[in-house]
């Protein structure tokens, strides 16, 4: 019947002329899937309306949301997509992931780029694209971190410092975490046109995506790593900090939230609500089955501006360079060290 209802509305968009919205996927691996390398891209893109967006797993059990603790369930598979889409999706975008080698993805995505689609990875999911070979001869960024340890693993690959996002024919790879928003912006321009990206992105509270950027002002310093020290060791100042989400919740202030509140090497952010929670644009996040029986803070995702606004909230818990550590994970300007107290 799903089928037969697929090839009706095929037909039909036929007949009257209507042209069907580009499909963009976005590859969630179970083990672990960085939250808003996830998340942002699939706020964007839903909000647009003029992209159809689907989280696609290799299963169809829930996927760790990494870091933190919450689960989301995919809304397709791989098996699913190709019964449903032969031709394969318009976009994959690939986020980081805690397994890197697992031979099956490394193989669709291989599959989806011989089938035409483009791909994008965000910050860490470069590593993931290198291990497939598709970066071979191109030029490429990644998160801060990992420019070092790439550049020794993949020296086929040229890799760039300077720009939020590096386009090289039909791949297109950003820096750290933070990149997500104007590089899924940019994206949007290119699939939808200029007008549908600037409403989107006024609705959303963005600026224009800018891909003018400096990895070189990103670095662990021993002020950062004090503060890693220290946050650790006070292991009796250690929180439990519950991010509220309600039916309708804002994927990308959720995803924000629950990952700089993990970020902080002094606590860990859990989703808390209802077991399922739906959110705006129809994903299904799952909370932890037994949650802490007390949470030491809960925190509301910041809507407006949640980026800076996470940020701030950490400051005023923790203090200045604790925020601006997590802001340098983000590779976010927060996190630059020029901008560190002196």
């Amino acid at each position: 019947m799903r089928g037969l209802l697929a090839g009706l509305a095929a037909a039909f968009a036929l007949a009257t002329g209507a042209a069907a919205k580009p499909l963009v996927v976005i590859l969630a691996e179970p083990e672990g899937t960085e939250i808003t390398d996830a998340f942002t891209p699939y706020a964007i893109l839903a909000e647009s309306g003029a992209v159809e967006v689907k989280i696609v797993a290799p299963s169809a059990g829930p996927v760790r949301l990494m870091p933190g603790v919450a689960w989301v369930a995919p809304q397709t598979t791989f098996a699913e997509l190709a019964r449903l889409r032969p031709d394969g999706p318009d976009v994959v975008i690939v986020p980081a992931l805690r397994d890197e080698d697992d031979r099956a993805v490394l193989n669709w995505l291989r599959a989806q780029a011989r089938g035409g689609a483009r791909i994008m990875s965000i910050c860490n999911g470069a590593r993931v694209l290198a291990k497939t070979g598709l970066l071979d001869g191109r030029e490429a960024t990644v998160h801060w971190f990992s420019v070092g340890k790439m550049r020794k693993a993949h020296p086929k690959v040229a890799w760039r410092q300077d720009r939020r996002w590096v386009s090289d024919g039909p791949i297109t790879t950003t820096a750290g975490i933070s990149a997500s928003a104007p590089a899924s912006l940019n994206l949007l321009r290119e699939l939808a046109g200029e007008p549908v990206m600037r409403a989107t992105a006024q609705r959303l509270g963005l600026p224009p995506p800018d891909p003018r950027h400096n990895g070189r002002d990103y670095h662990l310093t021993l002020r950062g790593m004090a503060t890693v020290v220290l946050n650790r060791a006070a292991f009796w100042q250690r929180e439990d900090v519950g991010v509220r989400i309600t039916p309708g919740f804002d994927e990308m202030a959720f995803a924000t939230t629950l990952d700089g509140w993990s970020r902080t090497y002094r606590s860990e952010g859990w989703a808390t609500g209802p077991a399922a929670t739906r959110s705006r644009h129809g994903l299904t996040v799952l909370r932890h089955q037994a949650p802490p029986a007390r949470f030491d803070r809960l925190v509301v995702p910041p809507v407006r501006n949640p980026t800076e606004s996470t940020f701030g909230q950490i400051r005023t818990a923790y203090g200045e360079l604790t925020a601006r550590f997590v802001a340098l994970q983000f590779e976010h300007p927060w996190g630059a060290i020029s901008a560190w107290p002196t």
